[in-house]
């Protein structure tokens, strides 16, 4: 099922999940003008999502009833929704020339070769995905995102019991990236770039070349203060991941240039990351805002950290 958005006005909407919070935005369009219908937020209690995981289906039912009430009693239709990053592992797998549905079908016999889990107990898709250097036309590259189907199932579920009708499941770090990179046209399209969100409780670290993600990290600490330090430590800490993932980066993908780090999340624009990530790297550090990347009247007033939900919302428009 798809979004279509030939009506006077249409609705698409967000639901992101994280450890500490789930964010909810629909959107409409007038014309050719994006904006905010209605938007929302829901900080999650500890065991309910921890370490980028589901943990408290049950809780998180009860959290989702509660945004249920706060943005009116009703969702719009259809919703996209994402998995906490830890509930999806993400592979680039090759394999022969084959159209997107054969290589599905072919991976099922190797399934195992690349997750921890075997076919029977899991939930997977694949999209065609560019690398840096001479494409081989013999063989096909594909991003592999399986999760467990216990957790997909539970998932669905409660959103169905909460009312929610879902277009789509992504893993989270997908939407993210796109509330960077998918309005963009082929003549702003970069080499590469480095999207880091930094949370409260987790950051997300993403090389994309082009329009697609191709390396995706969780890391399982952010920007909120803990063990009496302040928010620094956090900060120098993502510094050293950055480095570490541009490290593997040139002994993966020797072709691939990443031309800017963009900065965003709930700590997206303190100074002070900034100031970490520029030590640590010689690339350029900017800080983005997805909002007026697609142009979307009526953002939240607190407009950091909604990049995921946002992601989701714009998904048939990229």
């Amino acid at each position: 099922m798809t979004v279509a958005f030939f009506a006077k006005k249409s609705l698409a909407a967000g639901l992101s999940l994280a450890s500490g919070h789930v964010r909810y935005v629909e959107l409409e369009r007038s014309g050719g003008e994006l904006s905010v219908a209605r938007s929302g937020e829901v900080e999650l209690g500890p065991g309910i999502v921890d370490g980028e995981m589901i943990a408290d289906v049950q809780a998180l039912e009860g959290k989702l009833e509660e945004l249920k009430s706060y943005i009116g009693g009703h969702w719009g239709a259809p919703v996209s929704l994402s998995l906490p990053s830890r509930d999806v592992l993400l592979r680039i797998v090759e394999m022969p020339s084959l159209a997107p549905d054969e290589a599905k079908e072919a991976l099922k016999w190797d399934f195992e070769k690349y997750f921890p889990f075997p076919y029977a107990e899991a939930v997977f898709d694949l999209s065609p995905v560019d690398l840096p250097g001479e494409p081989d036309v013999t063989t096909s590259r594909f991003l592999v995102a399986a999760a467990r189907l216990r957790v997909v199932e539970g998932l669905m579920e409660v959103t169905k019991r909460v009312g929610i009708k879902v277009n789509a499941v992504e893993p989270s770090g997908v939407p993210l990236y796109r509330s960077f990179k998918g309005a963009h046209t082929e003549s702003d399209i970069i080499t590469g770039t480095m999207v880091v969100s930094v949370g409260s409780l987790s950051s997300q670290i993403i090389v994309g070349f082009g329009d697609n993600g191709i390396i995706y990290r969780t890391l399982l600490f952010g920007g909120r203060p803990k063990d009496g330090l302040d928010s620094s430590s956090g900060f120098v800490a993502v510094a050293r991941e950055v480095s570490s993932t541009f490290t593997y980066l040139a002994s993966q993908f020797r072709e691939m240039r990443v031309d800017e780090i963009i900065l965003c999340g709930d700590y997206g624009k303190e100074e002070l990351l900034k100031e970490e990530l520029q030590k640590a790297t010689d690339t350029a550090v900017v800080v983005k805002d997805p909002w007026e990347i697609w142009n979307i009247r009526g953002a939240p007033a607190d407009r950091w950290g909604w990049e995921t939900a946002l992601g989701l919302a714009v998904r048939d428009l990229s």
